[in-house]
């Protein structure tokens, strides 16, 4: 009985449908479903004159829409501040890509002179076949670089990966770059 006492608020539309008419239509047990049903937000019910008349929800929504100007009024204000707020967002997540950007270009000279004395620390302090550890070279950038022990091996990390053609990893050693849950302790140009 509530789905038919529903498809009937439902086809009448954005008028409403009188409750005294669906009293008539569906008895006295109607008042009980129609509460449980306002209860629910399912249907709408409000005095019209002298009668009380019954939406759904979206049809109520629509009929206020219509009807009642101060509705339509602050509807369309939630509408353009959510416009707002979408934009906002668009714009917030534009200028942090523009912040990536920037702050990428501004560390630009640091990795390059990080690249720079990384390479000729592995040169200088490499072995006769060319493998040297990271400790060694750890030691002499971080020394000449002013780097944390973490800081360098961000960066040693990133340039490897980035490089993948001009440096060989292997594993081992005491400490190292982590690949594949490795540590891989010595380094050797290409």
């Amino acid at each position: 009985m509530t789905g038919e006492i529903l498809h009937r608020i439902e086809s009448a539309g954005i008028d409403g449908i009188k409750k005294a008419d669906l009293k008539k239509a569906f008895g006295k047990e109607c008042d009980d479903i129609l509460e449980n049903l306002r209860q629910k937000d399912k249907v709408f019910i409000e005095k019209k004159g002298v009668a009380y008349f019954v939406w759904t929800r979206d049809n109520y929504i629509l009929h206020l829409t219509e009807n009642d100007t101060k509705f339509k009024l602050m509807l369309n204000m939630v509408i353009g501040v959510s416009h707002s707020v979408a934009r906002l967002k668009e714009h917030t997540q534009n200028l942090r890509e523009d912040m990536e950007r920037i702050s990428l270009q501004e560390n630009l000279p640091q990795n390059v002179d990080f690249e720079n004395v990384f390479n000729k620390c592995i040169s200088e302090a490499g072995t006769s076949i060319g493998w040297t550890p990271f400790s060694k070279v750890r030691e002499k950038v971080c020394e000449t670089q002013n780097l944390s022990k973490e800081k360098f091996y961000s960066l040693a990390s990133d340039l490897v990966e980035r490089h993948r053609e001009r440096y060989e990893v292997s594993s081992g050693g005491q400490e190292g770059i982590i690949i594949r849950g490795m540590v891989h302790g010595f380094v050797r140009n290409v």
